[in-house]
């Protein structure tokens, strides 16, 4: 609306001076060059802040239509090295490359395979979270060569040997008797 009220009153500014240039005297003319050439810069100047908004808007949807997704989680770090091409990602991930359509299937399908309650046992099953009695009783059914004196709870932060035996699995629990991290032989 200001641009149209500047252009406008600019073509009448010119229209004057071309009816009545032929009337005035030199410094009139001075001052009628002044004015019209103030009129364009503030013309100029408001086309070109306008233009540049339009600008500024549209990088923004640009940039909001090429946001990464966020995956879950649990799922990691996408892969780094992807392939170019560019195909509908599955769910309500948008667009993205070969590579990345086949991982968020393979994170699908694992996260299906859980939700199905998939009868794994340990040392495929996830023990983290569950306490350290209920942990201890997973081992044992994952593993039957396993004793339970050899199946050991012990504090996350607990000092322990680093010698590596086949037979013992070390159950490391938080002060909560929380599992902190998958329990594995050694």
């Amino acid at each position: 609306e200001v641009s149209m009220l500047l252009i406008v009153t600019g073509l009448i500014s010119l229209m004057h001076e071309i009816v009545w240039y032929r009337t005035m005297t030199t410094t009139s003319r001075v001052l009628v060059h002044f004015f019209s050439l103030l009129l364009l810069i503030l013309l100029t100047a408001t086309v070109l802040a306008s233009g540049f908004t339009v600008t500024a808007e549209t990088e923004i949807d640009t940039k909001a239509e090429t946001m990464p997704p966020s995956f879950p989680p649990h799922w990691g770090s996408p892969p780094a090295a992807q392939t170019r091409d560019l195909v509908q990602l599955p769910g309500e991930y948008g667009r993205g490359s070969g590579t990345l359509r086949h991982w968020i299937l393979e994170k699908m399908a694992e996260d299906d395979a859980k939700a199905a309650g998939a009868a794994t046992k340990w040392p495929d099953q996830d023990l983290v979270g569950l306490t350290g009695d209920e942990a201890m009783a997973a081992v044992l059914a994952g593993d039957s060569n396993l004793l339970a004196q050899d199946v050991q709870i012990v504090p996350h932060d607990a000092m322990v040997t680093m010698d590596f035996r086949e037979d013992r699995v070390r159950i490391f629990v938080g002060d909560d008797g929380k599992v902190v991290r998958q329990p594995m032989h050694g």
